[in-house]
């Protein structure tokens, strides 16, 4: 007896509905669940058992054993409400990115009884098997596990619990860069195109998991071909022949035509007191990926574009004086730099120095072939409804939130008609009439193309969406954006709406 990765230690379940249990199961194996004193016998089929449990009341801190071939016993079972976070990166994005703007909120945060569990989908296509759910714990929002929730789902959940004073459980399925397609069954896909050689592809057994590590594969192997031995010298003082380079700046722009490789940047600071551990390095938003040092020693890395860099280190790396920092930033696709309207810095101590301005630039290896990154899970149509959302078929949940239309941006041509018959759908496949909310986007504009010709397009049909489908609610975040930021910090405002709506949606009644 196996239970599926949704059901563990510190588990909240939806209150007054009936709730399964599921897992796997030997043919002939016997299984029960015990919960309170009270017996309830499974039904094996198929290799598979469910449990349906009759509706509870609000409940903290149970213990609920499951028995078969083995005994499994869960502790710290809750039940409350629970509802289910999708769409992208702005729903994913976890409550450790806003900490520039909500530092003081989330260290004074202690929540033990706001938990989440995160849907990674396994991206298993094979049609005639069901993804399964991925053991996970469910974290609590308390100091220690807080940092990697959904922001979002962290201060939406945190204003309600703060009315309600019952458990609230956040199942997290979004999935950064996925497109609606991604969401939507093959059945529903057929009325908007022809999308069947997109996924079609991919339905043999493993076949989109051995694709996706094979693009891995191939990305990292053009990222190495890049590197040279000379490489780790280079950190270490400015090369001769170097040029001036304005931060924040963009290579596009100086050029007139972008680069694509590796770039390395340099700028000298001059430390006015003597160092002392407390020290941290912002270099604001940068495209793609760099490795960032300062006086030879690395303090830090990121792999992609969209995350601030934000480099605590030791400052005794640090001399009183000239200092050196170097970024080697690598350019995947013929555009990059230093993103304008984000901070750039560098802090010891209480001693704090602007890193805008002029840095000096060396253009190094270029790539003897473009980068083949392929196609991501997370955009393959039928993908994240087979992975992320049909294997909750038999979870009871109290509402959906849905927050995603960034990359759709770019072909907004009935995106309300897919939203609405998904969300039908949705409610379907989960027998559940369930109320949701949208998220509206916020205002963006892109720092090499500007905004997107299809965003307000999208804007527009989220908004009609509280008319459009039923029992949905909009909750606006258009001004809650950053300039050339795709992804806000301002999650906690947006909280603050989204609770309020969520407040008189499903609990007014």
């Amino acid at each position: 007896m196996e239970l599926a990765g949704i059901f563990s230690n510190g588990m909240i379940l939806q209150r007054e509905r009936p709730c399964t249990i599921w897992g796997k199961a030997e043919p002939a194996e016997q299984i029960r669940v015990i919960l309170e004193g009270n017996v309830y016998p499974a039904i094996v089929n198929d290799g598979r058992f469910s449990v349906t449990l009759p509706p509870h009341p609000v409940a903290k801190e149970l213990s609920l054993v499951v028995e078969g071939n083995s005994r499994v016993e869960l502790d710290d079972v809750c039940f409350g409400d629970v509802f289910f976070l999708t769409g992208q990166s702005n729903m994913e994005l976890p409550v450790y990115r806003t900490m520039d703007v909500s530092k003081e909120e989330i260290e004074a945060s202690d929540y033990p009884y706001i938990r989440q569990y995160r849907v990674t989908p396994q991206f298993q296509m094979d049609p005639s098997k069901m993804a399964e759910l991925p053991k996970l714990p469910w974290t609590r929002a308390v100091p220690g596990e807080l940092r990697d929730m959904s922001a979002l789902g962290f201060y939406s959940a945190k204003r309600i619990y703060d009315q309600v004073q019952i458990p609230i459980g956040l199942v997290l399925a979004a999935q950064g860069g996925s497109n609606i397609e991604s969401w939507m069954p093959e059945e529903l896909l057929a009325d908007f195109g022809d999308f069947t050689r997109f996924y079609k592809m991919f339905e043999g057994e493993d076949a989109l998991p051995k694709y996706i590590d094979e693009c891995e594969k191939r990305i990292a192997k053009w990222r190495a071909d890049l590197e040279r031995p000379e490489d780790t010298l280079m950190p270490e003082f400015i090369p001769n022949g170097a040029s001036d380079f304005a931060v924040p700046g963009m290579l596009l722009e100086k050029k007139g035509s972008g680069f694509t490789g590796v770039a390395w940047f340099y700028k000298e600071v001059e430390l006015q007191n003597e160092p002392v551990e407390d020290a941290f390095l912002y270099v604001g938003n940068l495209i793609d990926s760099d490795i960032t040092y300062i006086n030879g020693v690395e303090v830090g890395q990121t792999a992609y574009r969209y995350p601030p860099r934000k480099y605590p280190f030791d400052g005794k790396i640090l001399h009183k004086g000239k200092n050196l920092i170097c970024v080697r930033l690598l350019i995947d696709n013929g555009n990059g730099g230093f993103v304008a309207e984000h901070p750039y810095y560098l802090r010891c101590g209480q001693e704090k120095i602007s890193l805008e301005g002029n840095w000096k630039i060396v253009l190094a290896q270029t790539p003897e072939y473009p980068l083949d990154a392929g196609i991501r899970g997370q955009n393959v149509p039928t993908a994240l409804y087979k992975t992320s959302v049909r294997p909750l078929a038999d979870f009871a949940f109290r509402g959906i939130w849905w927050y995603q239309g960034e990359s759709n941006s770019d072909d907004p041509s009935r995106y309300n008609e897919k939203f609405s018959r998904m969300i039908a759908h949705w409610r379907e496949l989960l027998n559940q009439d369930l109320p949701v909310i949208c998220v509206e986007m916020p205002d963006y504009v892109d720092p090499i193309f500007g905004t997107p010709e299809g965003w307000a397009s999208i804007q527009q049909q989220q908004r009609d969406a509280a008319h459009e489908v039923p029992d949905c609610s909009v909750v606006s975040g258009k001004d809650l954006g950053a300039p050339l930021e795709l992804h806000p910090q301002r999650k906690s405002e947006l909280g603050t709406r989204l609770a309020a709506t969520a407040l008189k949606v499903y609990y007014s009644k």
